[in-house]
């Protein structure tokens, strides 16, 4: 692991995120929350696949993955996601993961989970502005914190 960025610390030497099994059982989901199509909006490709992975290990059977704003933003317009789970930082561009939050829950809320590691003050801010129940977790984030998080943000039914 040494040499390796914070973001991979939490995959394992054989190029995957850790084993899920090993994990403690995450508080199960009802159905209906299963039931909804979750947006992934990743631009580092790995993380992607870890994040659905491990949704996919909880339940959820629709999930759709955007590595730009744009197409996160045309991907929700025909997925009408119940779940964003969203990096900050998208790389190229100008918008961000929390400029895409915005425009897809415009005039409404969404269910939403930032995994970043870009939580400084002004996204922060950004963040309480525009989806102010939305959950934080910084990266390098652990499979048991990050099924929590999402477990909260799709029970708590101020965050729909």
């Amino acid at each position: 692991m040494t040499g390796q960025s914070p973001v991979w610390a939490g995959f394992h030497e054989g190029g995957g995120p850790p084993p899920l099994a090993n994990d403690a059982s995450p508080r199960p989901l009802p159905h209906k929350f299963l039931a909804r199509p979750v947006l992934i909006i990743e631009d580092e490709a790995m993380i992607a696949w870890w994040l659905e992975t491990l949704l996919e290990d909880l339940g959820f059977t629709t999930i759709g993955i955007a590595a730009t704003a744009a197409d996160a933003v045309a991907l929700a317009q025909t997925l009408l996601p119940g779940l964003v789970v969203s990096d900050i930082n998208l790389g190229a561009g100008e918008e961000d993961g929390i400029d895409v939050v915005a425009t897809i829950a415009a005039g409404g809320s969404i269910a939403t989970l930032f995994v970043t590691g870009h939580a400084e003050d002004e996204a922060m801010i950004r963040i309480g502005a525009v989806a102010p129940l939305a959950r934080v977790l910084r990266k390098p984030v652990a499979a048991t914190a990050l099924r929590e998080a999402i477990a909260e943000v799709l029970i708590d039914p101020r965050c729909h």
